[in-house]
């Protein structure tokens, strides 16, 4: 399936229950950019706006950037920024217009090569790019969420191979001669849910939407593994937030 076609079922679900992301993850990109207020951001595959609305809170203008029709309706329908139809390599934005990129839990999913001359035509001399994930801590009664995935979903193997550690992509960025100024963090970030949060939150993701094949016997293996490690009424989803920071050369 085409990756943008692969959350337009899951697009309410996404909006309601996934995780947003870190304050210090906004700063750290703010400080790498030299970001002040009113500068322009630009966040390629923004789904539903969760990352865009985190730094248009900071004070920065947004412009978020999404090819599914379902997921940018949500985006537009919160609010908090400038959405537009398109993708990675077609943003329909000018030349030099954008003091940095963002690409929250999308880069895995994109073609760099494809994308490289298109991101350095928006931005700005001395541009900066940003990728994050959060990444889910495999711990605890995570560890037991992880094997249920991996029971129930036909998908979920090449799926968590190609979003961890953004795989190659974030191997094409730390090693390719035109990325310079390479930086890491990482910062934890978590969400408290009740029952119909994690149902949510497991229905957001495109393995389940579409690997898995018999849905009552997938939820009620949840349920199951809720009612054992819930306090009072609700489980924390624990996370370590990845941030991948570089610059173009010139």
């Amino acid at each position: 399936m085409d990756p943008r076609d692969r959350f337009s079922k899951a697009a309410d679900d996404y909006a309601r229950y996934r995780p947003d992301y870190p304050d210090e993850l906004v700063v750290a990109c703010a400080e790498y950019a030299g970001l002040v207020p009113d500068s322009h951001v630009v966040d390629i595959g923004c789904g539903t706006g969760i990352s865009t609305r985190r730094f248009a809170l900071h004070g920065y203008r947004l412009t978020g950037i999404e090819p599914n029709a379902a997921m940018l309706a949500k985006a537009i329908e919160a609010g908090a920024a400038d959405y537009r139809e398109g993708d990675a390599a077609h943003t329909g934005l000018s030349d030099d217009s954008a003091e940095l990129i963002i690409c929250a839990q999308a880069l895995h999913w994109f073609d760099l090569d494809d994308c490289v001359g298109e991101w350095q035509r928006i931005l700005k001399p001395c541009g900066a790019c940003a990728a994050f994930w959060n990444y889910r801590r495999d711990e605890g009664w995570q560890a037991e969420y992880e094997v249920l995935l991996g029971k129930w979903s036909s998908e979920y193997g090449d799926v968590r191979k190609a979003v961890d550690g953004g795989q190659d992509n974030s191997a094409w960025v730390k090693s390719h001669e035109i990325c310079t100024d390479v930086q890491e963090r990482e910062f934890s970030n978590s969400q408290r849910m009740d029952w119909d949060a994690l149902i949510g939150r497991a229905n957001s993701s495109s393995y389940v939407i579409h690997g898995v094949s018999d849905r009552p016997g997938f939820e009620a293996a949840l349920r199951s593994l809720f009612d054992k490690h819930q306090q009072d009424g609700a489980v924390e989803f624990r996370y370590r937030t990845y941030l991948l920071l570089w610059r173009f050369a010139s």
